[in-house]
């Protein structure tokens, strides 16, 4: 049994327990009118579901992110202008889910201030997915670490040579109370052996630059 195979058995299932809990619903609601599709409709439900889940041409974008990587993280707690703290670590990217997305192994230090208002290093450790949703035409990706509880979640597009990402997230505040601030982050590949993310924050400014990651294959 192949994957496509497995997959379509898996789609099927999903389906067929949706609309069993459907019918289950409406009855126990008195509305005995509602019907199961039948074959036909069933096949054109799953072939409508199947046309969204291999990898395309957009996935193959993020093959150049593949890879092992040294890191050198800036980060400006003063603001863009100011003098930034600048870290080094490494990142392992791998194609994970059958090439639908990268998964993203990261391990590095982060400067964190302290109460004397000095900074001082800390493990930085984060995990991050990203791929490309067939179904709503747009990149897509998550990203966790172990500087916070937050799941973090972004969404966005590039430009037609695959060489500018843009996304777009939330993130909480906590030092500041603040919820649901808007964040961009933007990686620019500058060839294939080094590539620059960065993270601004809108709720700041359009331009307002906060964390500086540059990556460099490793040789």
């Amino acid at each position: 049994m192949n994957g496509k195979t497995i997959a379509l058995c898996a789609v099927m299932l999903v389906g067929i327990t949706v609309l069993m809990s459907r019918q289950a619903v409406s009855q126990e609601a008195g509305q005995a009118n509602m019907q199961q599709p039948g074959a036909e409709q069933m096949q054109e439900m799953m072939a409508k579901w199947m046309a969204t889940i291999e990898p395309g041409e957009h996935h193959k974008k993020l093959d150049q992110f593949v890879g092992e990587w040294d890191t050198v993280a800036k980060i400006w707690w003063g603001g863009p202008g100011s003098p930034p703290n600048e870290t080094k670590g490494t990142s392992k990217n791998k194609w994970v889910l059958g090439g639908r997305y990268i998964m993203h192994e990261f391990k590095g230090t982060f400067m964190m201030p302290d109460a004397s208002g000095d900074t001082k290093p800390m493990p930085w450790e984060g995990l991050g997915l990203i791929g490309y949703d067939n179904y709503r035409n747009m990149y897509v990706g998550t990203w966790s670490s172990n500087m916070d509880t937050m799941l973090l979640t972004f969404k966005g597009s590039s430009d037609p040579a695959g060489t500018v990402f843009t996304y777009y997230g939330e993130m909480d505040e906590p030092m500041l109370n603040v919820t649901g601030r808007m964040i961009k982050y933007v990686t620019r590949v500058i060839d294939k052996n080094k590539h620059v993310f960065t993270i601004y924050d809108l709720h700041a400014g359009d331009d307002y630059k906060v964390i500086e990651i540059t990556y460099t294959r490793k040789e």
